[in-house]
């Protein structure tokens, strides 16, 4: 059999990372297996646990996508009240629910998906507190917290 292309390897991982971005935000991370993958993406399961041996991997190349989609629901052109009542709404939202979950979930867990969870908070803490100063952090904590009512 011939040596698959770099591009057709890079193809084959862009289509699994786009069936884990969806499962994650769908599913979410519990349900999501290499078998769900499987099913939707036609890649076996070997062939995927090839790319991603484990199931943290995929949370970890996800990293900057997750991001970008949270970031994606807030309002940060404006003031720190602004921003406030965007987090609020966003709480109505099934995709940032389904972000939040996957960060907190991952906040309590070990190994590389700590290291996620991890960043992700230090990123949006970095982001809020260049924005809108200590206030900002103050209010993050605030609506992290309440975030976490509003799940429960």
């Amino acid at each position: 059999m011939p040596k698959r292309s770099k591009e057709d390897t890079e193809i084959t991982i862009q289509h699994i990372m786009d069936a884990v971005a969806e499962q994650l935000l769908s599913l979410g991370y519990d349900k999501m297996s290499y078998t769900t993958l499987s099913k939707q993406t036609g890649i076996s399961r070997t062939g995927i646990s090839h790319h991603f041996p484990k199931k943290t991997d995929f949370i970890l190349a996800l990293d900057e996508r997750i991001h970008e989609m949270f970031i994606g629901h807030l309002d940060l052109c404006d003031s720190l009240k602004t921003f406030s009542e965007s987090w609020l709404l966003a709480l109505n939202k099934p995709e940032f629910i389904s972000i939040l979950k996957l960060l907190f979930l991952h906040i309590v867990t070990t190994n590389n998906a700590n290291e996620f969870a991890r960043k992700g908070v230090e990123r949006l803490y970095r982001l809020i507190g260049d924005k809108f100063g200590e206030e900002g952090d103050k209010e993050l904590e605030w609506l992290m917290g309440k975030s976490l009512a509003y799940m429960s």
